[in-house]
């Protein structure tokens, strides 16, 4: 995850704290398997699946942080970036903004993680994946709508050839 710098913080009318910060969300595929990670988080005392993603550095652009998040916590680099778009995970209380990638995943190389980070990786068919979200085993905020947001969209991913094969989804058509 990138630095957090102090001005990140935006204290609203009400005198909260707020974060103030874009990020990214990035849904992994590789050779038709998502790439999970399943980390401990504090906050809620347990172990989660999620999919990678982190804040963006100043001066970043939100695919290069897509694709430097990707790196630090899968040692994965990207061989195809899709945008699929923005989301604000709770409008009520904060103005983050989460852009979502799906990616393509290219060669392993070095994992380069914040101090402390215990992540456990895990390929999982993109069924199975589904299987974990509709019993609601993955719980990941920023992940769901990546989800969504690739289930909903007007292509899909094409196993044989690869994440470049996107075919647009006839209306009505099952996936």
């Amino acid at each position: 995850m990138g630095n957090f710098p102090q001005d990140a913080m935006l204290r609203t009318e009400n005198g909260r704290k707020t974060v103030s910060r874009e990020g990214v969300s990035i849904l992994p595929i590789r050779e038709g398997k998502i790439l999970l990670q399943r980390q401990y988080r504090y906050p809620v005392r347990s172990w989660q699946w999620e999919l990678p993603g982190g804040f963006i550095d100043p001066g970043e652009t939100p695919e290069e942080a897509a694709v430097r998040e990707l790196g630090e916590e899968t040692g994965y680099t990207v061989k195809k970036l899709c945008p699929l778009g923005a989301f604000y995970p709770s409008f009520g209380s904060t103005n983050e903004k989460i852009w979502l990638f799906m990616a393509e995943c290219g060669e392993m190389g070095d994992i380069d993680r914040e101090p402390g980070e215990v992540i456990r990786l895990k390929e999982m068919p993109l069924e199975e994946f589904n299987g974990l979200v509709a019993k609601g085993e993955f719980m990941h905020g920023a992940g769901l709508a990546a989800w969504a947001r690739y289930l909903s969209s007007n292509f899909r991913y094409n196993h044989k050839e690869g994440f470049s094969a996107f075919y647009p989804r006839v209306v009505g058509q099952r996936r």
